[in-house]
């Protein structure tokens, strides 16, 4: 038992978290004026963008999902880590930035400028699900790792993962969450690569050379595990879907949207282009080789794969060093948690309650709203977090539904715009996806079994996207129409612009 380990962990982010707040408070009050509390006031420089939303995209998904997903799919699971690092690169340079030009919050609120309420309700309804799917998991994904330390019941570590995970966004919002993760990315990579160091060091010759003799020495247990793609048929039914979701998911979706809108300028996010993406996957190319390693020691055979990594680490490493590993699994998985459920609860205060009831809401209503919002996602997630789905596979499909809205938003911000083409592609979008989930029965009917969610919705929403707007009259892209010339948002682009700034 690591209790002690533990124990340090939580006052150092409880201690952390609480000089932050107190900082962020102070700030506030030298300046007497009211900060965004979704956005930071707009203000975050490229370290604190790029290191926020790296860490927002870097929590069970590339830890303990990828320690998970590897064990099934070998190293094609290095899809999924590379999945994010491309969506972040290309959004840094497309929608992110023009949704920052938009000065928007929420991801409803472009699909209100470029269609209708009705289909930023819609996109609004798939960003909180997906919101508190993810939390779900990052919450799920802490108490994996604290009930391997303490050996307390898994439901339990889990109530205790949602209460430092809310204590850790629901104070300062997303800039108490950005200046952590300054701090937060190095711990990270100081964990993850002294982990690396101390699992090769335990291996003969310094060198992963036993550990693919062990998988090829078991090729029908473990087959084409050690295949970037994992065979022709693997790669096409699972390495590109696990790929796809996450990047368009990722592109237009609540938890890096609301990031890039925290930036002081255009220019300063598109720098983060440059590092987000490797900063990102490196971590999920490490986690895939530790994960490996661990499933070729005989003494942790009887462990699942949900569980054997957690307990390579807690037993091979030296005390001192698991303190620190920890820390790091705490700060990317705290990261992730806090990015995706402040998310849900900024999309419910912005596109439903500001919305529809109370338009004239003043920033501190809406912050208290917002904290409020918080608070019951994170006892919704904690609940979902005991279910214990398999992490991968859930991130597949939750992401698929967002699918549409990448190129909802590509057409309606540069080539047309038509409300019920819009409306009709997301919603068949998301009929078929639930068909393909929920009623497997009906994909054998047709055939059509191996064929994976992420290709059905590519070819839909696509599909009906581009036929209805060529055969329908309809509004021209948002960038090219009078509505955008007329708007406040460009004047300030263009003052932007005469500052060099985009």
């Amino acid at each position: 038992m690591k209790i002690g380990v533990i124990i340090v962990v939580a006052l150092y982010e409880f201690l952390s978290i609480g000089i932050v707040s107190w900082l962020i408070r102070r700030k506030k009050r030298v300046q007497e004026k009211e900060e965004s509390f979704a956005l930071g006031g707009r203000s975050l420089s490229t370290w604190a963008v790029g290191t926020t939303m790296c860490l927002t995209l870097l929590g069970s998904g590339h830890l303990t999902g990828t320690w998970e997903g590897c064990l099934n799919l070998g190293e094609t699971q290095i899809w999924h880590v590379m999945a994010n690092g491309f969506a972040m690169a290309f959004g840094a340079v497309t929608i992110y930035c023009w949704a920052r030009r938009m000065r928007i919050t929420t991801t409803g609120e472009i699909a209100t400028k470029l269609y209708c309420k009705e289909l930023a309700v819609l996109i609004a309804a798939v960003n909180i699900a997906v919101g508190w799917a993810v939390t779900s998991f990052e919450t799920q994904a802490l108490g994996i790792i604290i009930s391997s330390m303490t050996g307390f019941p898994l439901k339990i570590t889990v109530l205790m993962s949602s209460v430092i995970g809310l204590c850790y966004i629901i104070f300062g919002g997303t800039r108490q969450a950005a200046m952590l993760n300054q701090v937060n990315i190095i711990i990270l990579y100081i964990g993850m690569f002294g982990t690396l160091f101390f699992v090769v060091k335990m291996l003969p010759g310094f060198n992963f050379h036993t550990i693919t003799e062990y998988y090829a020495a078991n090729a029908g247990k473990y087959p084409n595990f050690l295949k970037f793609t994992g065979g022709k048929e693997h790669f096409l039914q699972v390495g590109i879907p696990i790929l796809i979701a996450p990047f368009f998911a990722h592109c237009c979706g609540q938890q890096t949207i609301q990031t890039a809108a925290s930036a002081k300028n255009e220019k300063s996010l598109k720098r983060i282009a440059w590092f987000v993406g490797p900063m990102n996957v490196i971590i999920g190319v490490i986690s895939i080789c530790i994960a490996m390693t661990a499933r070729t020691m005989p003494e942790f055979a009887e462990f699942n794969n949900k569980l054997v990594t957690t307990q390579m680490l807690i037993t091979k490493l030296p005390v001192w060093f698991i303190a620190i590993l920890f820390a790091a699994f705490v700060a990317a998985l705290l990261s992730s948690y806090g990015g995706f459920l402040i998310g849900p609860a900024t999309v419910i205060t912005v596109d439903f309650v500001k919305e529809f009831y109370k338009q004239d809401m003043t920033q501190k209503q809406e912050t208290r709203l917002i904290r409020i919002f918080i608070g019951i996602g994170a006892i919704i997630t904690c609940m979902m977090a005991q279910t214990l789905p398999t992490i991968v596979n859930m991130f597949t499909w939750i992401y698929s539904f967002m699918i549409p809205v990448f190129f909802l938003f590509i057409f309606g911000l540069w080539w047309k715009r038509n409300k019920t083409v819009g409306i009709l592609a997301f919603v068949v979008s998301w009929i078929v996806a639930t068909i393909w989930t929920f009623f497997p029965n009906m994909t054998k009917v047709l055939h059509m079994e191996n064929i994976h969610i992420s290709y059905i919705i590519v070819l839909i929403s696509l599909l009906i996207l581009v036929v209805g707007n060529i055969v329908t009259e309809g509004e021209p892209g948002y960038f090219h129409s009078e509505e955008w010339y007329q708007s406040e948002a460009y004047k300030i682009y263009l003052d932007e612009k005469s500052k060099g700034n985009i």
